[in-house]
């Protein structure tokens, strides 16, 4: 499996012959389009800076599009929405984490949310096999470090990636909350199963590319 991101909070998958597009910037959003072609197009938010559904659309690749909770499952990819209310931009919304059971890797992607009580212990309890998660995380529509670290820490995570923050300044202050000062940012992520280890938490920035 290959992450990269797109946007601060849009990202990549690749594994085979198959890519899935996580909220992928819409033409109205003032953000930076990424256009390229996908299986699935996965979207936390009904926001221009999450939902470009037709920015993944490419010659002969339609993606299927998750917009909301529920269950789906396309080409033996598993994908289960869970929806909390959040508020981005000075507005509330009805959003939605996902994990993404891909190639026996469960990959979480948590929907913005500006704080841990945003987050019921029930929805902990729908992804306790949590192997990679993606949480939002500084540009005050996100977490603070220090409440992204304890909403990590529930999740018992064996990979993060922090996503969403534009001052490097809110990356770093979540690396030292974890001790992992000297963490540089990379161009993407490139694992598989075994790569995950019960006793270590790899935590891996990624650029914009």
């Amino acid at each position: 499996m290959v992450i990269s991101k797109t946007e601060k909070y849009s990202f990549k998958v690749s594994f085979g012959d198959k890519t899935i597009a996580i909220n992928p910037v819409s033409k109205e959003s003032k953000n930076k389009v990424s256009k390229y072609g996908s299986d699935i197009a996965i979207s936390t938010l009904p926001h221009p800076d999450f939902s470009g559904f037709s920015e993944v659309s490419y010659k002969d690749k339609i993606p299927f599009k998750i917009s909301g909770p529920g269950e789906y499952e396309v080409s033996e990819i598993f994908v289960k929405g869970f929806g909390i209310s959040a508020k981005y931009q000075g507005e509330d919304f009805l959003a939605t984490t996902y994990t993404i059971a891909i190639d026996g890797i469960n990959l979480t992607i948590l929907s913005p949310l500006l704080n841990k009580e945003d987050f019921s212990n029930e929805a902990y309890e729908e992804f306790t096999n949590t192997d990679i998660l993606i949480l939002p995380l500084g540009d005050g529509d996100f977490l603070n470090s220090k409440e992204a670290v304890s909403i990590a820490k529930n999740f018992s995570p064996k990979a993060i990636i922090p996503a969403g923050y534009s001052k490097k300044e809110d990356l770093q202050d979540f690396l030292k909350e974890l001790g992992k000062e000297n963490l540089k940012e990379e161009e993407k992520l490139t694992i598989k199963r075994s790569d995950l280890k019960e006793d270590e938490v790899k935590v891996v920035p990624l650029k914009i590319v």
